[in-house]
């Protein structure tokens, strides 16, 4: 009966070290998307390359106890860090692609459904600042994300997520909607 309680405790503290580590990398990489609204790309790349860090030594402990790959604070991070790279790599290339960590369906579906979040905010700064074509641009891109978890039977947070999507695609038509009233 030994084993089991030095098995649980070894679980137990690889537990607490992959929350500690997957915080980190959630906050980077909210750090990351902030730098990448104040237009800082070079401090938004350094962060995630610091989150990636993060994340890998999360995979290693990972390695080591399986199940910890579905801990909460881990899947969180993840999403996070997919949302950033998808944004960045919207910002410099106005497209997206699948980022490599985004392996699992559930991280890359979340992730998508909060990078419509950071488009809309993108959306708002651009029209404040009188660049009012980057805005069907941006809507656009809202409306395929959206369109293309349409697609999907969502249940549980994922529904949510889609759901706040679906609140980011109605803003973004408010948006533009308001916009065509001006001109």
């Amino acid at each position: 009966m030994q084993s089991l309680v030095t098995a649980y405790q070894q679980r137990d503290s690889a537990r607490r070290k992959i929350i500690s580590l997957a915080n980190d990398a959630l906050n980077v990489s909210k750090r990351a998307i902030f730098a990448l609204h104040r237009g800082d790309v070079i401090i938004a790349t350094q962060k995630l390359k610091e989150a990636e860090g993060r994340l890998k030594d999360c995979d290693a402990l990972i390695k080591k106890e399986p199940s910890l790959a579905y801990e909460g604070s881990f899947v969180a991070a993840l999403e996070e860090h997919t949302e950033a790279q998808l944004f960045v790599e919207y910002l410099e290339r106005g497209k997206w692609s699948r980022p490599k960590r985004a392996q699992r369906l559930d991280v890359l579906i979340g992730g998508l459904s909060d990078f419509t979040g950071e488009l809309v905010r993108y959306a708002i700064k651009e029209a404040t600042n009188g660049n009012s074509l980057a805005i069907p641009k941006v809507h656009k891109e809202v409306e395929s994300v959206v369109g293309l978890l349409l697609e999907l039977d969502l249940t549980g947070n994922l529904r949510q997520k889609f759901d706040q999507a679906k609140r980011n695609l109605r803003q973004m038509e408010q948006i533009s909607y308001e916009l065509s009233i001006r001109k």
